[in-house]
């Protein structure tokens, strides 16, 4: 009776691996993943009220640019580089062959240039599903 136990347990075990390997769960990558779950933006010179503010002063004779900086939580998040910036109140400006345009604009990178005095609205969002975001309003004076 012991080794037709044995036997029977033996075969049971070996058709058991069989099985899950053959109808297992798949293992999925994404069901891993590592949301951002805190966004800020930390290029700011003052709070008042909700609003961010951040002033920057215009240089008629050179480029006048400015990084728009943050950070995020947790610091092991899977794609930490899924944010995207962009401006609102962008007033526009006629240029010397009399087309308009804009009196700032935002690269990927961050850094934010304008051409003209302005005041606009930097907002940045996260793409990597866990829709948060932060904004500065931003005056260049």
């Amino acid at each position: 009776m012991r080794k037709s136990v044995i036997f029977i347990i033996s075969v049971i075990y070996i058709v058991s691996i069989v099985a899950v390997t053959f109808f297992g769960m798949k293992i999925r990558t994404d069901q891993f993943q590592i949301y951002i779950t805190n966004l800020q933006i930390t290029s700011y010179d003052q709070i008042v009220g909700e609003n961010k503010y951040l002033r920057v002063e215009f240089n008629e004779l050179a480029e006048t640019s400015v990084f728009i900086t943050y950070k995020y939580e947790p610091s092991n998040a899977t794609n930490p580089d899924m944010v995207e910036f962009s401006l609102s109140n962008v007033p526009t400006y006629t240029d010397d062959d009399g087309n308009e345009q804009p009196c700032a604009i935002i690269t990927r990178a961050g850094e934010l240039l304008f051409y003209k005095r302005a005041n606009v609205l930097v907002t940045l969002k996260t793409t990597d599903g866990s829709s948060l975001q932060d904004s500065v309003i931003v005056r260049c004076k």
